[in-house]
């Protein structure tokens, strides 16, 4: 069962079949929900899937901030909808505490709104609450091995008006971009890593920096994830 405040969970169970790289590292994984049973059920999944983290659990939102001191958090989920979180932009706050943690959004919200606020909140991933098990294990697995995740139902565009703040242009243009360019934001919407890039397109991960770097500036994205999330709509213009 997990408990609320500092009280931890720890679990020595052995699980098979998973990502030795990403799910045997050692440390705390934050989960903050106002529902008991929603952090109790998320906490005993990951036990399940990190043999070696234990769980620390927040069902408000100054609770997660405090929680943010302990140097062994090396992942938080979180809800949207939790006591003390005045606005979606509050995740800012745990980015800007420890810019070291990565940080996934775990919500019943389908929302384009919600989903772009918690991205230019800095939020490395964005999962709905009504995935499998198995393809929410996924997801955070790819985000702890440095990826981004945006959810397929942002590919949808609707008329649903921007979050406030947002620079994203009503008509954005293919333009701004060069072919290496355009190449690179693909691949930063499909979730990949600057490593990773590289690879695939046989550059230096430091050039890819530098693409990434003058692609943010050129789409107006705040910052990666909000330049995977809204990357297609430069992609696809003009087409």
């Amino acid at each position: 069962m997990v408990r609320n405040d500092a009280d931890t969970i720890a679990d020595d169970g052995n699980a098979d079949g998973t990502d030795k790289s990403v799910t045997a590292r050692r440390g705390v994984i934050l989960v903050v929900d106002d529902h008991e049973l929603i952090r109790n059920s998320i906490a005993q999944v990951l036990l399940q899937e990190f043999v070696d983290s234990r769980v620390l659990a927040a069902g408000h939102f100054d609770e997660a901030l405090q929680h943010f001191d302990d140097p062994d958090v090396f992942l938080a989920i979180c809800d949207l909808r939790v006591p003390g979180m005045a606005s979606t932009r509050d995740l800012a706050k745990l980015r800007i505490k420890r810019p070291d943690v990565r940080v996934i959004v775990l919500s019943g919200s389908e929302s384009r709104t919600d989903i772009l606020a918690a991205l230019e909140a800095g939020a490395h991933g964005y999962i709905v609450k009504r995935e499998r098990t198995e393809v929410v294990l996924e997801r955070i697995r790819h985000v702890l091995a440095g990826e981004i995740y945006v959810p397929p139902c942002l590919a949808i565009l609707t008329d649903e008006p921007p979050v406030a703040g947002f620079a994203e242009p009503s008509e954005p243009s293919s333009e701004v971009l060069t072919p290496r360019q355009r190449e690179v934001l693909q691949l930063i919407t499909e979730g990949l890593s600057n490593k990773a890039i590289g690879r695939q397109l046989g550059v230096a991960e430091g050039t890819v920096k530098m693409h990434v770097a003058t692609i943010l500036k050129a789409i107006g994205a705040n910052n990666r994830a909000h330049a995977a999330a809204i990357g297609k709509k430069f992609l696809t213009a003009g087409t």
